[in-house]
C-alpha cells in the first residue's frame, strides 16, 4: 500500500501453498476528508524520545489484578482471539489436581483474561473455571500439568494448547493424568482432544516443549524434553521425543524414524558417550542455518553436553559439537573444589590445597575420577536457550541461561551468548568483552533459568532480559544492547530489579506500543525475600521509539523486516526454554526514530515467501 493512502477494504497478500493470507489493518484515526476506517497511522519521524535512562518499567501489579496470584511458570498469549495478550500461570512440579471446592482453595494454574479495567485501563480477570483448562477425564475440575505452550494444532485460526505432565517413574500417580492437548473454540474456551501419542499413563517426565512445523506440511508438530526418568533414584535420563501433528489436535511419535532416538544408559561409563540419552531442562525449535526448516534444541542439565538437532528434511543429526553449541571446550577441572577435597589421598603434591569443609558424604563421594573429570561431566547446568537473531545480522543466535555455582570451578559453562556466522555455526561472545559479566565476589551462585530476547526501548536493537533466582542476591537481569553487540547492565536505572524471579513473559498487555514484562517469585530456598510465588506485572512506562506490531502469523513463520536501514529478522515462537516459557505470538519490532518501513519480507517453513513494502510504523498489521 502506498503510504499515507485511505483504502475502502484491507489488500490481500497472496500466500503459496499451505500459508495463510496476510491482511493490513490500519490502526489510526484520518483527517477529517478520511474515514475513521480507513486513516493511516500517526507517526512521527522524531517520536517523543528514546530511552534516557530513566526507569522503564513500574510494578503494576495491583491495576492488573494479580495481588493474589501465584505461580513460576508464566505464557501470555491471545487465547480469545481479542488481540490483548492474556496470561497463564502454574505452580511448580506436582502430583495432584487443583481443587477449587476446598476451604481454602487448593490452585495450580490460574488462566487470567486481559479485560477492559477501571479508568480506561486494562486488568486480568480469573476465567480458569470457564476456560476449561482444568478438566480432566474424570468428568472433574483439576489438573496436574505442569507447563503449557501454545500454537494451532488444528488450523482452524486459533491457539490451542498442549498440556505437559512431569510424572518419573520414581513417582506414584495419585491422578491418572497424562500429557494432552486443549482444543480452543476461538473463544478462548478449552476442551480435551483425542488422546493419541502424547499421553504416556506409565509416566513420562516431560520438562519443556516446543510447537514446531518440522516437515512444513502447514501443520504443528511437538518437540518434547525429558528429565531423569526416576529423578533421585537413576542417573539415566529418559528419551526426548518428536511428534508429528495430525491435524486434529492428535499426535503420531515420530522420534526413531526421524534419528533423534539416543541409547539409553546402562553404566556410569555410558553416560560419558554422545550417542546416550541426557536430562533436559529446555526445549527450543528455530532455523539455525537458514534453510527454512526449524532445528531442534535440548538445552541439558547436569553439566551435561547440550544438543542442536540439525533438520535434513527426512531426518534429524546431532551438530551440537560441531557447531560449537554443545559447551564451552573448558575442560579445567582442578580448580573445581570437590576435586580439591579428594586429591589430598589420591592426588600430587603440586595440586593445591582444598578451600571446602571436606568432610561428610557429600563431597567425598561427589568427585569420581575417571568420570567426573571426563568432557561429558564438564558442560553446563543449562535450562533455557534462546534462539533469535540479536545482532541484525539476519540468522538466529544463542543465548544458553545455566546455573553455576563457585564450587564448579571455570569448566562450569556460564550463560553466555551465541553468535551464528550465518552456516549454522556458533562462536561465543565472552561476557567480560560485551558487557555482559556479572561481578563474582565471595561464595557466588548465578541461578540462571529464564532469559529472552525483547527491545524494551523499541530502538530497533534487541536487549537481553535474564532471570537469575534461587540463591542469595539472584534477580532479574536487564542488558541494554547500546550497539551492535555491546550490552549495557540497566537493571536497576530501568526498574526492573525484581529479587529471585520465578518464570516470565513478555508481551504488550495494553497494546500501547511497548513491551511489558511478568515474573512471579521465588522462596525455594532460605534467604528469598518473598513467602509466597506472587506475580508481578510490570509495565513498560519509558520514553520509547517507534514499533510496529504483526499479528496472525502461525508459529514458525520467519519475518524480515527492514527499516531505517536495519533489517530485524524474528520467528514466531511455540515456547521455548525451561517449562513452557511462551511469549506473545504477535511479533513486536522497534522502529527507533524511524517511521516508514521499506519492505516485510515473510517466509513460512520450507521456504515460502511473501513481500509487503513500503508501510508506516506505529501500528499493528493484522496478519490472518
Amino acid at each position: 500500500m502506498p503510504l499515507g493512502a485511505c483504502i475502502a477494504s484491507p489488500p490481500r497478500i497472496g500466500y503459496a501453498r499451505g500459508v495463510k493470507p496476510m491482511f493490513l489493518v490500519l490502526l489510526a484515526a484520518c483527517t477529517s476528508s478520511q474515514t475513521e476506517e480507513t486513516a493511516p497511522p500517526t507517526c512521527d519521524p522524531a517520536p517523543s524520545g528514546a530511552w534516557s535512562g530513566d526507569t522503564a518499567f513500574t510494578d503494576r501489579t495491583e491495576p492488573w489484578g494479580l495481588v493474589d496470584v501465584q505461580g513460576g511458570r508464566l505464557q501470555t498469549v491471545d487465547l480469545d482471539g481479542d488481540r490483548y495478550p492474556d496470561l497463564v500461570v502454574t505452580q511448580l512440579f506436582g502430583n495432584t489436581r487443583d481443587d477449587l471446592t476446598a476451604d481454602p482453595p487448593v490452585r495450580y494454574h490460574y488462566v487470567l483474561m486481559n479485560r477492559p479495567g477501571a479508568d480506561g485501563g486494562r486488568t486480568f480477570v480469573d476465567e480458569t473455571e470457564a476456560s476449561g483448562f482444568l478438566q480432566n477425564r474424570d468428568g472433574g475440575v483439576g489438573s496436574s500439568a505442569t507447563l503449557f505452550v501454545y500454537g494451532d494444532v488444528d488450523n482452524d485460526g486459533d491457539l490451542d494448547a498442549f498440556a505437559g505432565r512431569f510424572l518419573d517413574q520414581a513417582t506414584d500417580d495419585a491422578t491418572g493424568d497424562c500429557s494432552e492437548i486443549l482444543l480452543n473454540d476461538g473463544a478462548g474456551h478449552f476442551t480435551l482432544a483425542v488422546r493419541s501419542d502424547l499421553c504416556a499413563l506409565d509416566g513420562f517426565p516431560v520438562t519443556a516443549a516446543s510447537f514446531t512445523d518440522y516437515d512444513a506440511d502447514g501443520t504443528l508438530d511437538l518437540w518434547q524434553v525429558a528429565f531423569y526418568e526416576a529423578y533421585g533414584e537413576s542417573n539415566y535420563a529418559d528419551q526426548d521425543r518428536l511428534f508429528h501433528g495430525n491435524g486434529d489436535g492428535t499426535f503420531t511419535d515420530v522420534t526413531a524414524s526421524m534419528g533423534l532416538e539416543l541409547r539409553h544408559g546402562r553404566t556410569t561409563d555410558d553416560l560419558l558417550e554422545r550417542d546416550v540419552r541426557r536430562p533436559a531442562y529446555g526445549a527450543s525449535a528455530c532455523d539455525i542455518d537458514g534453510d527454512s526448516l526449524p532445528d531442534l534444541v535440548a538445552t541439558n542439565y547436569g553439566r551435561a553436553w547440550n544438543q542442536l538437532w540439525q533438520n535434513q528434511g527426512d531426518s534429524f543429526v546431532e551438530i551440537g559439537q560441531e557447531a560449537g553449541f554443545d559447551d564451552d571446550e573448558n575442560v579445567t577441572y582442578t580448580d573445581n573444589l570437590w576435586y580439591a577435597c579428594w586429591y589430598p589421598t589420591y592426588g600430587t603434591a603440586d595440586d593445591p590445597e582444598p578451600t571446602v569443609r571436606c568432610g561428610g558424604s557429600f563431597p567425598d563421594n561427589y568427585w569420581t575420577p575417571g568420570y567426573d573429570d571426563q568432557p561429558a561431566r564438564l558442560a553446563g547446568n543449562s535450562f533455557t536457550t534462546v534462539c533469535s537473531d540479536i545482532d541484525n545480522d539476519g540468522d538466529n543466535d544463542m543465548y544458553t541461561a545455566n546455573i553455576v555455582h563457585d564450587w564448579a570451578g571455570e569448566s562450569a559453562d556460564p550463560t553466555e551468548l551465541l553468535l551464528n556466522d550465518g552456516s549454522g555455526h556458533f562462536e561465543r561472545a565472552p561476557n567480560d568483552e560485551n558487557g555482559l559479566g556479572r561481578d563474582r565476589r565471595g561464595s557466588w551462585n548465578e541461578g540462571d533459568l529464564h532469559a529472552a530476547f525483547f527491545d524494551f526501548d523499541n530502538d530497533g536493537w534487541k536487549d537481553i532480559v535474564l532471570g537469575s533466582s534461587d540463591y542469595e542476591d539472584t534477580h532479574v537481569w536487564l542488558w541494554r544492547q547500546e550497539s551492535p553487540g555491546q550490552f549495557e547492565d540497566v537493571t536497576d536505572a530501568s526498574g526492573l530489579n525484581h529479587p529471585w524471579p520465578a518464570g516470565m513473559a513478555i508481551a504488550d498487555f495494553d497494546l500501547d506500543g511497548d513491551l511489558d514484562f511478568v515474573t512471579g517469585s521465588s522462596y525455594q530456598r532460605s534467604g528469598s525475600p518473598w513467602t509466597t510465588r506472587e506475580v508481578h506485572l510490570y509495565e513498560n512506562t519509558g520514553p520509547i521509539g517507534n514499533w510496529v506490531r504483526l499479528e496472525g502469523l502461525p508459529v514458525g513463520t520467519r519475518v524480515d523486516l527492514t527499516s531505517g536501514g536495519i533489517t530485524q529478522t524474528q520467528e514466531v515462537s511455540g515456547g521455548y526454554g525451561h517449562a513452557g516459557i511462551q511469549n506473545d505470538t504477535a511479533l513486536h519490532f522497534g522502529l527507533g526514530d524511524a517511521c516508514f518501513i521499506d519492505t516485510i519480507v515473510v517466509t513460512a517453513p520450507g521456504g515460502a515467501q511473501t513481500v509487503h513494502a513500503d508501510q508506516i510504523g506505529n501500528q499493528a498489521l493484522v496478519l490472518e
